[in-house]
């Protein structure tokens, strides 16, 4: 059974599989707890795609792996208190969908490689495989009565199966390219499915006869589910929006906005009168239904959330994240403030013009992993190639003029990257874990002298992944744009004024990405940089290398050979 006692939960992740290359995703790193975390999944730090708990929500359910696609996935059974139980193994990719029937006796998975498995959730064992699909299966749901399977996937049909033999009952042709989401009803007379055609559709599974299609999401649509009582249906999608619809007369309630990401999940809570969702940008956001508001929900997780539920009980979430799980305690109904209506200003000028921003055109470029680049005329930098824990190495000279003062790098989005990019991440985002840079030393056989960065700041930063984290000398933190994906950003680095480094150095600079999954690198960028006039005489100055600073009996000895 599903989370909320009715609603079939489809906990689907968001693929591009749609839009760019398979690529392998594995990531490790932990969100950062919140104050309403309940409880953790105890040393488990694995992509958690899927979940699903039984009736009394004394268990739970997960699915996922140590990547997106090839890598052995991961069914595993835990305790309400987060202790694990046991595991179900045999998918030999990720595993993207789960679902506990009503009854608690059976378990359904499947995912990449497209092998449904039917298990004995008591027993721990596997009933049946269940192999009629081509290609991946992105989501699957038990009837209410527990006695047929609806599963979907790439090729674009639903499948109906008979959990006492594992034989197809029927077969339907639901969308038009992959069925990326399934649910029954609670009294189990429609099939309500999502697809990359953008619709939503309704079925008879008992004939396989279409009842309804809605259009109305601008993307692929990731999850649907019933309310409680049947009546409404949530739908929501790579659009970045959570829909609203009425059953009976297949009207349009409410759209609901906020998501900067595709959202991946959605349910309703055990009464009906509340939505969750959650989004690749991190956050979990509360709605009520009544008011189509958004209410107080928890802290944003620092990971992408790819599935979120009610728990049976309606007093705690359940969040999957690519780090794990975590319970979390679902916060009061309480709506949030409606934002001021202020009359429009004019923006503020800009603390420094652009024409103050000299650009670089870096002489090398270099990729830990093998990456190539692009370089163009204005500076700009095209990376293609390997990806992997990267980090770039550019050599480029500081124009003549006055001292360094900041360091830009703007991130730029492209047709070739993933979503426009600007990143090479499967959904266009990357994270910069370190901006650092180096002025060559005087002595051309001595390595290059680190440069200090006093602040940074960005236009945008994704919520846990501020541009801060890029100067903070540790590699598990970092820059990220979740939620900003396909659009340019701009990041800033001010350069301490000592010892100050002058026009005509030869600078070094890296751009270290160690984000755990190794696909995480930036794809296209820029950097320029902003002077200011040469320090008074007497300072020491790093140009072309790092001089010494003379001494008094030194500079006295200059003044006098300057007099002769």
């Amino acid at each position: 059974m599903s989370f909320t006692n009715q609603c079939r939960r489809l906990c689907t992740f968001v693929i591009l599989l749609l839009l760019v290359n398979l690529v392998e995703r594995a990531l490790i790193e932990e969100p950062q707890a919140s104050a309403a975390e309940v409880e953790r999944l105890a040393d488990f730090h694995r992509w958690i795609i899927a979940a699903d708990t039984n009736a009394d929500g004394s268990l739970v359910v997960t699915a996922g792996g140590e990547s997106l696609l090839y890598r052995p996935g991961d069914v595993v059974i835990w305790k309400r208190d987060g202790s694990r139980v046991a595991d179900l193994p045999g998918h030999q990719t990720a595993v993207w969908a789960v679902d506990v029937s009503a009854s608690g006796e059976l378990v359904a998975t499947a995912g990449y490689d497209g092998v449904v498995k039917l298990w004995d959730l008591p027993g721990r064992k596997l009933r049946f495989d269940l192999k009629k699909h081509t290609g991946w299966v992105r989501s699957l749901a038990f009837s209410p009565d527990g006695g047929r399977l609806a599963t979907a996937g790439e090729d674009g049909t639903v499948i109906l199966w008979s959990v006492q033999d594992g034989k197809p009952v029927a077969t339907v042709k639901a969308h038009e390219g992959p069925v990326t989401a399934i649910t029954f009803s609670p009294d189990g007379k429609t099939l309500a499915s999502g697809g990359g055609d953008k619709l939503v559709k309704l079925w008879n599974p008992t004939d396989g006869k279409e009842k309804a299609a809605w259009s109305g999401h601008q993307d692929t649509v990731w999850t649907v589910c019933f309310s409680p009582d049947g009546s409404q249906l949530v739908s929501a999608g790579a659009d970045r929006t959570v829909r609203l619809w009425e059953v009976a007369s297949a009207t349009p309630l409410a759209t609901l906005t906020g998501h900067r990401d595709w959202v991946t999940s959605a349910a309703f809570h055990p009464t009906g009168s509340r939505l969750v969702s959650g989004s690749l940008d991190g956050s979990v956001k509360l709605w009520d239904i009544a008011a189509r508001r958004e209410q107080e929900g928890p802290e944003a997780f620092k990971s992408s959330v790819w599935c979120v539920d009610f728990l049976p009980d309606g007093e705690s979430l359940f969040v999957g994240t690519h780090a794990g799980g975590t319970i979390v305690a679902a916060p009061a109904a309480k709506l949030l403030p409606l934002p001021k209506s202020t009359p429009p200003q004019a923006a503020a000028p800009a603390k420094h013009a652009d024409s103050e921003w000299k650009p670089l055109v870096p002489t090398s470029f270099q990729s830990a992993v093998g990456a190539t680049a692009t370089i163009a005329a204005d500076g700009t930098v095209m990376v293609t190639g390997p990806q992997g824990q990267d980090v770039y190495t550019l050599q480029v000279g500081l124009p003549p003029g006055g001292q360094l003062e900041s360091l830009r790098l703007d991130v730029l989005p492209d047709p070739s990257l993933p979503n426009q990019g600007p990143g090479r991440a499967v959904n266009g985002n990357f994270v910069l874990s370190e901006f650092l840079l180096k002025v060559a030393a005087a002595d051309p056989e001595s390595p290059p002298l680190p440069v200090v960065l006093t602040t940074a700041t960005a236009d945008y930063s994704q919520g846990g992944w501020n541009i801060a984290g890029a100067i903070d000398g540790n590699n598990e933190t970092g820059w990220g744009i979740a939620g900003g994906i396909g659009t340019p950003h701009t990041a800033t680095f001010e350069v301490a004024a000592e010892p100050p480094v002058s026009g005509g150095a030869k600078l070094v600079i890296l751009l270290n990405q160690h984000y755990a999954d190794g696909g995480h690198s930036i794809g296209k960028f820029r950097l320029s940089v902003r002077q200011k006039a040469a320090p008074s005489a007497g300072k020491a100055q790093v140009q072309a290398g790092v001089e010494k600073q003379k001494s008094p009996a030194e500079q006295q000895q200059s003044a006098e050979g300057v007099k002769q």
